[in-house]
């Protein structure tokens, strides 16, 4: 069966999300690059469901902005801010299916909230339905309810896991082990606290047409006075139950605690993705890398690395410890820290040596070259063959605007050397240390003091020639 042309997936994301005490939309938060809701799509589309609708809140514009980017009104980017240039952020909407936004205006709970769906959307169709604050959940679990649903023809599945230490909704069984009902956890007896372990994962597939006549005869005579979509089983039959063998599949993102666990479980996924594919990770409790980070064979990642954004590792390369990447590149057999920070923009070429606290933002470094110790270089191109002194800083910024530096091909700039863009280092040039270089230096030059002055040519094309 053709699953892109029968199903249909609803993604539950009005909550108010009122503990996690924030300005930002719960499913909005990051966990490792990206919003906690862009985890929850990409597991639904590769589950295959193309036919995407999310529930929001109306008070949670920035839901609908980031589920549906204009290049007019801007995105959230991972920390949750809106980028001022009107761009969407990398790795945002990059292989998603289009998705529908539907407004949920009054929080009268999850049965309410696929109410608000065109009952014509969902009459004839398989439906599946996951909360959006569920960013462990996989594609296989989902396609594991959607084949199980299939094969037993059923008008409902549900998924559910047995683990003692939730709290959750109860999967209430009958004798012959089928669904008797659902219990949430503020209904739930002393007894059924006690004994009953089994809970409702939050992920669903309906009979359409079955699921809108259930959804009318649903009733909020609960302690919350919501309209629980749990209820709908009381009028569907018959229901199949799927036990999931990942309880953290089952985790819903309710607070900031939540919201800790989420990531270092989805961290440690990636990690063991990335040692799989070749990649040795010295410390996967100490290192930290984004969703979209890309790392090469042979490469050993030390402890305490955080590797961020759409930052790329080469093969054989060494970065750690204490190192900090983002949105950056780094070639083959290249090697970084320890205690060094590369910031977006920055470009490092093969066989390239940055050291001990050294900072390079917006910079290119050619192949070879070598920034050891203790140097910050900004908006830089360094040539190839290269070789940074100890404490050298390009000062980029003269109070309104960012100037670039070029050092070339060659250059060997001497320790505690300031370079003051905009400004040019020749190929082949020196500088004294200590210099402050506020006037190009020629090809081959020597230039030393403060402000620096030439102090010796050298033609660079004869000593190539010799």
């Amino acid at each position: 069966m053709d699953l892109s042309q029968t199903l249909t997936a609803v993604i539950l994301a009005a909550g108010l999300g009122t503990r996690m005490r924030s300005r930002i939309p719960k499913v909005l938060h990051p966990i490792c690059g990206r919003p906690m809701i862009d985890w929850v799509l990409e597991a639904v589309n590769e589950a295959g469901a193309k036919d995407v609708t999310v529930i929001a809140n109306p008070h949670h514009a920035d839901v609908a902005a980031h589920l549906s980017p204009s290049p007019h009104r801007g995105a959230i980017n991972r920390r949750g801010k809106r980028d001022l240039n009107g761009l969407v952020p990398q790795g945002q909407g990059e292989g998603r299916e289009k998705v529908k936004v539907v407004y949920q205006r009054e929080p009268k709970g999850t049965a309410h909230a696929l109410q608000q769906i065109p009952a014509g959307d969902l009459r004839g169709r398989q439906v599946l339905v996951v909360n959006g604050d569920s960013p462990l959940l996989t594609a296989a679990s989902i396609l594991k309810v959607i084949h199980a649903h299939q094969e037993a023809k059923a008008a409902a599945t549900l998924a559910s896991v047995v683990d003692p230490t939730r709290n959750d909704g109860r999967v209430i069984r009958k004798p012959d082990g089928s669904l008797d009902r659902i219990v949430e956890r503020k209904d739930a007896t002393p007894g059924q606290r006690e004994k009953i372990h089994e809970f409702n994962v939050g992920v669903y597939c309906f009979d359409g047409s079955r699921l809108v006549e259930a959804l009318d005869k649903v009733k909020d005579d609960n302690k919350a006075g919501e309209f629980y979509l749990p209820d709908v089983f009381s009028f569907v039959n018959p229901v199949t139950i799927v036990k999931l063998d990942d309880p953290n599949e089952a985790m819903g993102v309710k607070d900031r605690i939540r919201l800790a666990q989420a990531t270092k479980i989805l961290n440690r996924r990636l990690l063991e993705r990335s040692m799989l594919a070749g990649v040795t990770i010295v410390d996967p409790d100490t290192t930290f890398i984004d969703h979209a980070v890309t790392i090469g064979p042979d490469t050993v990642i030390e402890p305490f690395t955080v590797l961020r954004g759409h930052t790329i590792i080469g093969s054989e390369c060494r970065i750690g410890p204490h190192v900090y990447i983002e949105d950056a590149r780094v070639g083959d057999r290249s090697d970084c820290g320890p205690f060094a920070k590369l910031r977006p923009g920055t470009e490092i070429a093969e066989d390239v040596h940055i050291g001990s606290f050294a900072e390079l933002v917006r910079t290119k470094v050619g192949n070879r070259s070598r920034v050891p110790h203790v140097s910050y270089l900004g908006d830089t191109d360094l040539g190839e063959d290269a070789n940074i002194g100890a404490g050298t800083i390009t000062a980029n910024f003269d109070g309104a605007d960012k100037n670039r530096t070029e050092i070339g091909d060659g250059a060997f700039v001497g320790v505690d050397t300031m370079l003051v863009a905009p400004v040019r280092l020749g190929k082949g040039a020196r500088t004294g240390a200590g210099s402050v270089v506020t006037k190009d230096v020629p090809d081959g030059a020597t230039a030393v003091g403060v402000p620096a002055r030439v102090i010796r040519r050298k033609s660079v094309e004869a000593k190539d020639e010799r």
